[in-house]
């Protein structure tokens, strides 16, 4: 049988005596903004998120995140910095397409203003990724065995999410709530999916809706707490943190979440006690640290305020500017000049680097908000802009990358993929994207080494997996190909390209159209019948007869 695969940018599909592959028209899924810490796990797929008081531990999903808010000192220095950044966009992620390569999504990408996160949720645990695989395919084998429980679609859910099919995730989650509608724990998945969309006024209200259906859901009402601590709504934050406590009085974030209101209360040595059991039952609680120490600046508790914010910028802060500001003040009140005049001096820098990157990140999310439109040409000047500002923003390497291609400037797409994964090498979708650039001219070790950093990076993209079996075929690798087409179908069955291509390498190995091989080409008509071109004119029509 004749190998005669399209290169992937010719998307247009004819019926000829030849194997057309499917990664002609499989898309490498960018994203739009996840800046220096990508969003990742939300919590392990066996967490209590279905309504038990257990908290799930999570990161929030905007990384933009200021100082707590009870020094208006410091939070003015902020927003005369943000005016001049043109302010937060929302930190969202986006498909560069989704099963065609740089084919965008229907629907607009939407810009939203990023309220300031409270830093009270605690950092989520990664899965191992062959527990991730294994618990997606032990939940599609319970909704199996029981097709009416919301359990198993919520399962299902949770792990696709965690995973990072998030479109695959949505299906399950709405089938969960589908056959129950009070199923808690799909409402609390569907705000998690929101947040990390940038849709915050949709996520609020997924949380009420879990937290109505089940009030010991607490892990629901820490996150409601802190979407309402970012839009400033003090009292109602309070509500529910003091229904976090009552689940699980042992929950470090909710007392973070209420120091910082009692600060916007005017109430700051009660704050600075929150604060001190936050770090009493989380030791390694950074933003924590930093709010007691901006609290004691307040107090005039300059030795306090020096030691709790050291620790601070020991630790992981998503953003060092403010607790550095704090900290040179403390030191300049204690006499040290010298050293207060040093971290004055870094936090002017990392201020100046705050605003680059809010700028870079502006001109990225018009860019693609220009891409969607179809100003292709308006989308590279903007996203040439954000690389302008900021040359290490991988996000926007990956995403010119793609105009790129749909440009057909094929080695310059090449490029930005490149660069994109040099600067992030977790990046699994610019891995993903370079593969199948590589794919197209030719490269197909190269392709193969690029689609495995894919899946070692995100062991549930499944995209990538099936684009990895296509270049192993071409490689003359079947068995590993085989192997990688049952991952895909075990993350997603319902993927029509997966079953086309099972169909073609059965075909290819036998050299006819075997029972097994028809039943591959079958199931994936069944999902997809324009699916049919992508098969050989003979194999097509002994598939008719055989009807």
């Amino acid at each position: 049988m004749t190998d005669c695969r399209l290169a992937i940018a010719d998307c247009r599909f004819t019926i000829a005596d030849c194997r057309l592959p499917i990664d002609d028209y499989l898309s490498p899924i960018g994203r739009i903004d996840e800046r220096r810490h990508p969003v990742g796990n939300h919590g392990s797929v066996d967490s209590a998120s279905s309504g038990e008081s257990t908290i799930v531990d999570r990161k929030s999903a905007i990384s933009n995140r200021q100082s707590p808010i009870g020094n208006r000192q410091f939070a003015l220095i902020v927003l005369a910095f943000l005016f001049a950044a043109g302010g937060f966009a929302a930190n969202r992620q986006s498909a560069i397409g989704n099963r065609q390569f740089a084919v965008l999504a229907a629907a607009p990408f939407q810009v939203s203003a990023a309220p300031q996160a409270s830093g009270i949720l605690e950092p989520s645990a990664t899965a191992p990724p062959d527990q991730m695989v294994e618990t997606i395919t032990a939940a599609r084998r319970e909704i199996a065995a029981k097709p009416s429980d919301a359990g198993g679609y919520l399962k299902l859910g949770r792990a696709l999410r965690i995973a990072g099919d998030t479109d695959a995730a949505t299906k399950a989650l709405d089938r969960a709530l589908a056959l129950d509608s009070r199923l808690s724990g799909a409402w609390y998945e569907k705000g998690l999916m929101a947040i990390d969309s940038g849709t915050l006024p949709e996520a609020t209200n997924l949380f009420q809706k879990a937290v109505e259906y089940d009030a010991g859901n607490a892990a629901a009402h820490l996150e409601l707490a802190s979407l309402l601590l970012r839009r400033g709504d003090w009292t109602a934050a309070q509500t529910e943190l003091q229904a976090v406590l009552r689940s699980d009085p042992s929950n470090a974030g909710a007392h973070q979440g209420l120091g910082l209101v009692l600060n916007q209360q005017g109430n700051p040595k009660a704050a600075a006690e929150e604060f001190r059991k936050a770090i009493d039952l989380r030791p390694s609680f950074a933003e924590a640290q930093e709010s007691l120490g901006e609290t004691l600046v307040q107090l005039g508790d300059w030795a306090g305020a020096s030691a709790a914010l050291k620790k601070a910028l020991s630790g992981n802060l998503d953003d060092k500017s403010m607790a550095t500001y704090a900290l040179a003040s403390a030191l300049k009140h204690l006499g040290d000049a010298a050293e207060a005049d040093a971290e004055y001096a870094k936090a002017r820098d990392l201020m100046r680097r705050r605003v680059i990157e809010d700028r870079a990140k502006g001109d990225n999310d018009r860019g693609l908000q220009l891409w969607y439109s179809g100003d292709l040409a308006g989308a590279e000047a903007a996203l040439r802009g954000a690389i302008a500002e900021d040359s290490d923003y991988a996000e926007a390497h990956n995403n010119l990358g793609g105009v790129l291609w749909q440009q057909h400037k094929t080695a310059d797409a090449q490029d930005e993929f490149a660069e994109a994964v040099r600067l992030d090498p977790g990046f699994a979708k610019a891995h993903n994207n370079l593969g199948n650039v590589l794919l197209s001219g030719g490269d197909i070790d190269g392709a193969i080494r690029e689609l495995r950093a894919a899946v070692a990076g995100q062991p549930g993209f499944a995209s990538a997996h099936l684009n990895l079996a296509i270049a192993l075929m071409k490689k003359g690798h079947n068995q590993q190909a085989e192997a990688e087409i049952e991952r895909t179908l075990g993350l997603d069955p319902d993927m029509a390209e997966a079953h086309v291509e099972e169909g073609l390498l059965l075909v290819s190995e036998a050299n006819r159209l075997t029972p097994a091989a028809r039943k591959e080409f079958e199931a994936g008509l069944h999902l997809n019948p324009e699916l049919r071109f992508a098969i050989p004119v003979p194999v097509y029509e002994e598939l008719l007869l055989g009807n």
